[in-house]
């Protein structure tokens, strides 16, 4: 018996720890007023504080370049670029590598297997956080 209760004491004590925790972890999950924070298109005014500059590497004919400036106060997440074709076809492609841009910076990224001689237009997609879909995009991501 004095065995069993030996090895019974290390297991009641990872138990309440664990247990302690948990209740911790959900207590201060119940008491937080932040509301979650959900991905969301930017607006047009905040597009208008968006400038993006674009060309093809002189090395690589394939290879498109982009420098996004972002005035912004908050950071944006820029995912890709939508491509209309000279033959009429469309392509959504996302940005290699994906890009963060924090709040009044400037991020570098490309695009390859878009050839300048094929393309008619492009736009370019990017999102922020925000806390209400009438919200502004938040300074703090969490």
């Amino acid at each position: 018996m004095n065995s069993s209760c030996w090895c019974l004491k290390p297991f009641l004590a990872l138990l309440l720890f664990v247990f302690g925790s948990l209740q911790h972890s959900l207590a201060m999950g119940l008491l937080t007023t932040s509301p979650g924070l959900k991905q969301s298109e930017l607006t047009t005014a905040e597009l208008k504080q968006i400038q993006m500059q674009s060309g093809w590497s002189n090395d690589d004919p394939g290879l498109m370049l982009f420098e996004i400036n972002s005035h912004l106060d908050a950071p944006v997440f820029c995912i890709g670029a939508n491509f209309e074709f000279k033959d009429g076809k469309k392509r959504s492609q996302g940005f290699d590598p994906k890009l963060y841009v924090p709040a009044n910076a400037v991020r570098r990224t490309s695009i390859r297997g878009i050839e300048k001689k094929d393309v008619k237009s492009y736009n370019f997609s990017c999102l922020c956080m925000r806390a209400t879909t009438q919200g502004p995009c938040e300074k703090k991501i969490n």
